[in-house]
């Protein structure tokens, strides 16, 4: 009888802990894969199909410099564009707003002056079906803090 009573408060014990330890789990992959709160900042276009669109991190204070993430797209139009590039990665992520950006065809020249944490050159979007991939030509003047 005391045996039974044993098993009982072991298991009892053991599923208490595992419904801890999934329920931490959760919480903590919902906690760090939240979207980061970015604020709109601008909406350039590049050429007819290459439109460039700029965010900024929203969530600094005091001692977080401003950050900024570049992604290139379709024209959104209207809608809400913070939607549209949450399905999207940007190509740059840099310290700095201080840029110059043309293009024609699919081809993107970007000049920054700033700190550049993260670049790639390649990115692909969809425009009416049709693959969209850009050149990038990114010339970096870089600063030190």
């Amino acid at each position: 009888m005391q045996e039974r009573s044993v098993i009982k408060t072991l298991h009892c014990m053991l599923t208490a802990a595992l419904l801890l330890i999934v329920g931490g789990y959760c919480v903590y992959q919902y906690w760090f894969n939240l979207p980061p709160k970015e604020v709109f900042v601008s909406k350039q276009k590049l050429s007819d199909s290459v439109w460039l669109y700029v965010t900024k991190y929203d969530e600094g204070n005091a001692t977080v410099s401003d950050f900024y993430r570049f992604y290139l797209d379709k024209d959104e139009g209207d809608s809400d564009v913070m939607e549209a590039l949450k399905k999207r990665t940007p190509f740059m992520e840099a310290k700095t707003n201080s840029y110059t950006a043309t293009g024609y065809g699919n081809t993107v020249n970007l000049k920054v002056n700033g700190k550049i944490y993260n670049f790639t050159n390649s990115d692909l979007f969809y425009t009416d079906g049709i693959a969209v991939i850009p050149v990038i030509n990114l010339i970096a003047n870089g600063t030190r803090d």
